[in-house]
């Protein structure tokens, strides 16, 4: 059996390289074989219109033409904006840091106001992240390039 497979993989390996050795001829194409088939070039579509005229720029695209100047102030009022959310997420990070330094009590009363205050603080980080991730968004959308809002 394994004589059997040698000799078939043996003599495809033989075939191969006979192929390799007679090489196709590459077609030569000519001025003569060009002009018989000029008459029929429109026929493959080459010189076709386009059914229909490409669609304007809508007028709401074409008023947002906003630089960097107008990028930079709407970062810094974002950065503003979301400074106090800022402030108040750090203030839970302290008060959580603060309830896990303490001793635990005796009868399991730090357990739920420590869950509460992680709540609180995941959701704040998430309007952060959303309200972050909407500015990026509409700056993306309107072109303005990623160093502008930095």
């Amino acid at each position: 059996m394994l004589r059997c497979l040698l000799a078939v993989v043996c003599t495809g390996a033989a075939e191969a390289s006979a192929l390799d050795d007679e090489k196709k001829p590459v077609p030569l194409y000519t001025n003569e074989d060009l002009q018989r088939v000029s008459p029929y070039r429109d026929e493959t579509g080459g010189s076709s219109k386009p059914a229909a005229a490409p669609a304007p720029e809508p007028a709401s695209e074409r008023g947002r033409a906003r630089g960097e100047e107008y990028w930079r102030r709407e970062a810094e009022r974002v950065r503003d904006r979301l400074r106090p959310l800022r402030e108040r997420a750090s203030e839970l990070r302290f008060q959580i840091e603060e309830k896990r330094r303490q001793p635990p009590p005796r009868r399991g009363g730090v357990g739920p106001q420590m869950g509460t205050l992680q709540r609180r603080l995941s959701a704040l980080e998430e309007r952060i992240r959303e309200a972050e991730s909407r500015f990026e968004d509409r700056a993306r959308r309107e072109r303005a390039l990623p160093g502008w809002i930095r």
